[in-house]
């Protein structure tokens, strides 16, 4: 039960929440209040921090920003109980499981004494060559026939809890993987999120690392979205993100991950790679995203087409993964300072994907 004094804190953090949600125009929706609450109640530093530094720069909390926000800090949350819960199932059914085998056990053992008792009396019986004793024998057979059907009974319970718990089982695992995967994906686009993204971007840098291969990477930014997303609604600008998403995925190679770094940006990470083909990679997604329409689906209207900047880079061994990702962004930043709808690349190769 909730005591007077955690009444008041939550009482507190709410009215702050909800303050700091007027002032700058943020609908009190459950998501975006559960993201406030959380900066209000400063149970996540990250998300304190990001704000913090969304608010000095005066940066406008829209749509997209708060559904960010919400995606980044406050779904994985939730995740991580569902996986905790799946957890705890699986640790109940184990331990189900694991009694009722010990019980078999314990049936297995009095059914082999029971054995053992019958054959050492016939045996003693017949040792002295007198032979053996109907009554006795009688007695014998009787016994091990009665722990023969427990013994067949303990079996046939056995087997059917057998069978309950991996149906239980096999339904948790598909409980876990379907919460795996949320965990993992983007909820607009379906791709890989961020969190996914700097997964893999750790676990490919260690693998090029030990193999010797070579890794590169790519951001990717949509040009002039914000306007486009004011003009257009919300709504067509969900529709321009999913368009992205698709042919990102759609042009890369076969291992390459895709991801939405964050708003209108996204990141394409390459094993294997070398940076002149990393450039040829991302000339060729952007020729395929100007080549696409975006057509309002509920007129039918053509709404022109839509254009990516991105840059590419080398990661370079050893180094911390945060610079890898601030180069190839501060070389998306140099094709937007260029004009836009064109391919930077990192170091000496920079003109490589204008051709």
């Amino acid at each position: 039960m909730v005591s007077g004094p955690e009444l008041d804190r939550a009482r507190e953090t709410a009215e702050t929440a909800l303050r700091h949600m007027a002032v700058l125009g943020i609908p009190p929706t459950p998501e975006n209040y559960a993201v406030w609450f959380a900066y209000a109640a400063g149970s996540d530093p990250h998300l304190r921090r990001t704000i913090d530094i969304l608010m000095d720069n005066g940066q406008e909390f829209d749509d997209l920003r708060n559904a960010e926000l919400h995606a980044r800090f406050v779904l994985p949350t939730y995740r991580t109980s569902a996986v905790d819960t799946v957890a705890d199932d699986l640790h109940a059914v184990a331990g189900q499981l694991s009694t009722t085998v010990g019980h078999a056990g314990a049936g297995v053992r009095r059914y082999g004494d029971a054995l053992s008792n019958v054959s050492g009396a016939l045996h003693r019986t017949g040792a002295d060559g007198t032979g053996a004793d109907d009554t006795g024998v009688r007695s014998l057979v009787t016994g091990l026939m009665q722990e023969t059907r427990e013994m067949e009974a303990n079996n046939a319970r056995l087997r059917e809890r057998l069978e309950q718990s991996s149906s239980e089982i096999a339904r948790l695992r598909e409980t876990l993987e379907e919460t795996r995967r949320e965990a993992s994906t983007d909820g607009l686009t379906g791709i890989a999120n961020r969190m996914r993204f700097e997964r893999e971007l750790r676990m490919a840098a260690a693998a090029a690392m030990e193999d010797g291969t070579t890794l590169c990477l790519l951001m990717a930014d949509i040009d002039h979205f914000k306007v486009f997303n004011d003009t257009h609604g919300h709504s067509v600008g969900d529709q321009v993100l999913r368009l992205v998403a698709r042919v990102l995925s759609e042009a890369v190679r076969p291992g390459d991950l895709v991801a939405r770094y964050g708003g209108e940006e996204f990141t394409v990470i390459l094993p294997d790679c070398n940076l002149d083909e990393a450039a040829r990679i991302a000339e060729r997604i952007r020729d395929r995203i100007g080549h696409r329409h975006v057509v309002r689906r509920s007129t039918g209207d053509d709404l022109g087409a839509v254009t990516l900047s991105l840059g590419a880079t080398a990661y370079r061994f050893g180094e911390p993964i945060a610079q890898a990702v601030e180069r190839a962004d501060a070389a998306l930043y140099r094709a937007k300072q260029a004009g836009r709808n064109r391919v930077e690349v990192d170091g000496d190769l920079s003109a490589a994907a204008a051709n």
